[in-house]
């Protein structure tokens, strides 16, 4: 599969799976905030608890498919460095 990456900048392969892990975090985020307000060893809690769990495992996975992905990739070009004085404020 060909990427549309280059030295400046990222693909959108790489962009998406970004955008989907940290959605993935704030979800499995959320889910844990709402188990730790049910009280007991409920059977709801029990299906959450490996919903949170089965958030992280595709966390990670989807992340581990973009450092693979990442490392076959070109490297970005960096500016070149500038005299001290020479710095832009920003």
């Amino acid at each position: 599969m060909r990427s549309n990456a280059n030295a400046t900048g990222y693909g959108a392969t790489a962009i998406s799976l970004h955008w989907i892990v940290a959605l993935l975090i704030f979800a499995a985020f959320g889910l844990g905030l709402y188990m730790t307000g049910i009280p007991g060893l409920t059977p709801t809690k029990l299906k959450l608890f490996s919903w949170h769990k089965w958030l992280g495992v595709t966390v990670f996975g989807i992340a581990w498919c973009a450092c693979s992905g990442a490392r076959r990739m070109p490297r970005r070009l960096w500016p070149p460095a500038r005299p001290r004085g020479r710095r832009r404020r920003q």
